[in-house]
């Protein structure tokens, strides 16, 4: 028999590597055989053509966990309750046919696990009869490869469908931006009409005491309508910077500016947006320049600071500092919130990422999770960076950096 100790042996050649003398010699011959199954490594038994098993080796011990004097007398496939790939009857007729079968088995072992097998078996004749009498099967454990394969398998698909959510949940943000955008902006131009209005009529009414009560009613109601309409337009400006940010579609226009320009407009909006609040900037240069779209910096302000406010209580100051760090400048603002676990510190860039137990302290509580992301994604496609600095119950100080360029000779 030609090197049956080798894992992977050709076992179609069984039939034909055997002393074609005399009985004597051929009992020799199962002889050793036997010893040499007996040292290979993968799982062989030996079985008659009626699938009882007459040899089981060591290998086959130590795969299935039965013992030799365990196996030896059982029917192999009862024994193992084995899984064919589509029949025992099929695999008889095959080697029966051929003198050989190769495939891939399910077997179950002594304590219940399954192994998936690659399995060779071969016919062995008598030297002078020409029947059959033996079936020599080899099986190769290749469970782990398997279920690595199949693990593979499942996390392509996984992944393959992730990324079609991904893709239709951006298409659709990005049609309900576009939805959205049209109705908000008409609703805020006969806010604007109606407050007009309003204005003029208190002027006009002023002689009269009730009708200017009635009016100066009807404008405090229309002011908090304005704060909705403000947030609602911010949420659908969000959606579509997402939506733009994903198609690789957000346009910047990048120019000269002031950095300290564009932060005392948006604090200067802040206050007043909360006249009641406190938040004070701290600078000592009057003119930081950079160039940048002073917008989007704008919004990336706007934001933090609306943030701080938001996540904050009322009786508590919100800090805006500018300072200038080499050939950069730093923006940052900080509040005496909650504060974030450095494990919300990761995540709190991330689309959709909302930070669980932090609460909103004072103003609205609608919040996608987008703004953050959209801000990382503003500072770093002008060539800055963002960050956030902060400890549980202590507060956050949410930061970025622009590159300054050089100031023109006096």
């Amino acid at each position: 028999m030609r090197n049956i100790t080798q894992n992977h042996d050709d076992v179609s050649s069984l039939p034909h590597d055997h002393p074609r003398g005399t009985d004597a010699s051929f009992d020799n011959f199962l002889h050793l055989q036997a010893q040499l199954l007996e040292r290979a490594h993968d799982a062989i038994l030996v079985r008659d053509p009626h699938d009882v098993i007459l040899s089981w080796n060591r290998g086959a011990q130590e795969l299935y966990g039965w013992s030799a004097e365990d196996a030896v007398g059982k029917t192999a496939h009862i024994l193992l309750k084995t899984r064919f790939p589509h029949s025992l009857e099929e695999v008889t007729t095959l080697l029966s046919q051929e003198g050989q079968w190769e495939g891939t088995l399910i077997h179950t072992c002594r304590d219940g696990q399954e192994v998936i097998v690659e399995s060779r078996q071969g016919l062995i004749h008598h030297p002078s009869s020409g029947h059959i009498t033996t079936i020599v099967e080899i099986n190769h454990d290749i469970t782990q490869r398997e279920r690595l394969t199949e693990e593979q398998a499942i996390s392509h698909a996984t992944e393959l469908v992730l990324r079609e959510t991904v893709r239709r949940m951006d298409e659709f943000i990005g049609i309900t931006g576009h939805e959205l955008q049209t109705p908000m902006t008409t609703i805020k131009g006969n806010l604007q009409l109606v407050s007009r209005r309003l204005a003029q009529l208190s002027e006009n009414a002023a002689p009269y005491p009730e009708l200017h009560a009635t009016i100066s009613s009807m404008q405090t109601a229309l002011e908090r309508v304005e704060r909705q309409v403000r947030v609602q337009s911010r949420l659908v400006n969000d959606l579509l910077d997402i939506s733009r940010l994903q198609a690789n579609g957000l346009e910047l226009h990048l120019a000269p500016c002031n950095v300290i320009t564009i932060v005392r407009e948006a604090v200067d909006d802040q206050r007043t947006i909360a006249p009641m609040r406190t938040i004070s900037l701290q600078t000592i240069e009057e003119e930081l320049p950079i160039h940048a779209d002073a917008d989007r910096i704008g919004q990336v302000i706007t934001n933090y600071l609306s943030n701080a406010l938001k996540y904050s209580i009322a009786s508590q100051p919100v800090v805006i500092a500018v300072t200038k760090e080499g050939h950069r400048v730093r923006v940052a603002v900080t509040d005496r919130g909650q504060g974030l676990t450095p494990q919300q510190q990761k995540q709190i860039w991330e689309r959709f990422y909302r930070a669980e137990g932090i609460t909103v302290q004072s103003g609205t509580g609608v919040n996608l999770g987008l703004g953050l992301y959209i801000c990382g994604q503003l500072i770093q496609r002008q060539g800055g960076e963002v960050g956030v600095e902060s400890s549980p119950g202590q507060g956050s100080t949410f930061w970025f950096t622009l590159p300054l360029v050089e100031r023109a000779n006096s």
